[in-house]
């Protein structure tokens, strides 16, 4: 990884244990632990990441979740021509110039990842309208999250 992809990883990392951290973590009541929270858990990340990113060149791209829009129409890949919907971004709205991280999330209770690994791959190749500088998929774990890379099309190791 360069240092720009090694940066943006970082402080996903750092907005990730931010979330975890939380006093009012999401994840557990007193009942037990909830599954179910995928979503609820992107945005929580996406408040921390807009927070750290505050500041850095990075503030001036967007951060968003659920982005399915690729200038006015809908985004896709060449596995996904019916449509895609990334958890996290950060890129420039109605552009492909600055598509920076791309981030999917599943939870420790939901095993079929095989088609955020799809679209982390299609995302990030080269030759694909996108080209995002990185692609992280995250698994969020009970008490900690998993990370797997994705750059140039392929899951780096």
């Amino acid at each position: 990884m360069n240092e720009e992809q090694t940066y943006l990883v970082e402080v996903l990392r750092n907005a990730i244990n931010a979330v975890f951290q939380e006093e009012r973590f999401l994840l557990r009541f007193a009942q037990g632990d909830r599954e179910g929270l995928e979503q609820a858990f992107v945005f929580r990340t996406g408040i921390h990441l807009s927070n750290l990113l505050d500041g850095t060149p990075y503030a001036a791209l967007d951060l968003d979740s659920e982005y399915n829009k690729n200038h006015g129409n809908a985004k896709t890949s060449r596995r996904f021509a019916n449509g895609l919907r990334p958890d996290l971004i950060i890129h420039r709205r109605d552009s492909n110039d600055d598509n920076k991280l791309v981030a999917e999330f599943k939870g420790w209770w939901n095993n079929d990842i095989e088609s955020d690994i799809q679209k982390l791959e299609d995302l990030t190749d080269p030759n694909d309208n996108y080209h995002y500088l990185i692609g992280v998929f995250v698994q969020i774990g009970r008490t900690e999250a998993t990370f797997r890379f994705f750059l140039n099309g392929t899951e780096y190791e």
